[in-house]
């Protein structure tokens, strides 16, 4: 049975990279810029080894910044804050329906602290665990390890959700139950895969949306 649901952030509960497309679209910055700093120091950012407002600036002056670094990273922040509703809504459900919903996610500070308190997820899960925090980051077997023994349930008792295959596989190897997951997929199978939902009311709202949606594609296109 399941007791937890596990979510990925990026690509499962927040839409991703909207702010690459900004820096492209807006300052004519792509993704080969700004390949250096993300394959290099960034990673360093993402288990806590070190400071992204430290490390920022010298690669902002490279590429001509205009603005200060304050105002670089409320952009980034804002950019890459448009949520999933229907994962957050599955969130919710679960855990009226008694399973603990947690974060397990790859983060540097900045945006752990933007997605636990601005987003308010910190409120909508019953943890939160970031690479940053943790020291280690997916797949890593250590990080899956971590959340297993913080969390305190068997392995088998975990569900995770996320957009990497890579993640997935790992938590498999960890003993957990996982599902790879794109914004934009049904997720009602899952959920009934997996029996979420003891409320029989809950199962039916997902019925009947599947069934509404069905009846309107075929009004929509004919009776062919």
């Amino acid at each position: 049975m399941i007791r937890a649901i596990i979510f990925g952030v990026d690509g499962v509960l927040v839409h991703p990279m909207v702010f690459s497309r900004v820096l492209a679209r807006d300052h004519g910055l792509t993704i080969e810029d700004t390949a250096g700093f993300f394959e290099g120091p960034f990673k360093r950012c993402l288990c806590g080894e070190a400071d992204l407002k430290a490390e920022l600036p010298r690669y902002l002056k490279e590429r001509g910044w205009p603005n200060s670094l304050e105002d670089f990273l409320g952009r980034w922040l804002e950019a890459d804050s448009e949520v999933n509703r229907e994962m957050l809504d599955l969130a919710t459900r679960a855990r009226q329906n008694g399973k603990l919903c947690y974060i397990a996610s790859t983060q540097e500070r900045y945006r752990a602290s933007y997605l636990e308190k601005e987003l308010g997820f910190g409120s909508m899960f019953d943890g939160l665990f970031f690479s940053c925090r943790v020291g280690c980051q997916k797949p890593e077997p250590e990080f899956y390890e971590v959340v297993s023994n913080e969390v305190g349930f068997e392995p088998g008792e975990l569900l995770f959700f996320d957009d990497v295959h890579e993640n997935v596989t790992a938590a498999r190897a960890a003993g957990w139950n996982a599902e790879a997951y794109t914004i934009g997929m049904e997720v009602s199978g899952v959920a009934a895969k997996y029996a979420f939902f003891a409320n029989r009311s809950i199962k039916w709202h997902y019925d009947a949306a599947t069934a509404i949606r069905q009846l309107w594609g075929r009004s929509s296109h004919g009776d062919d």
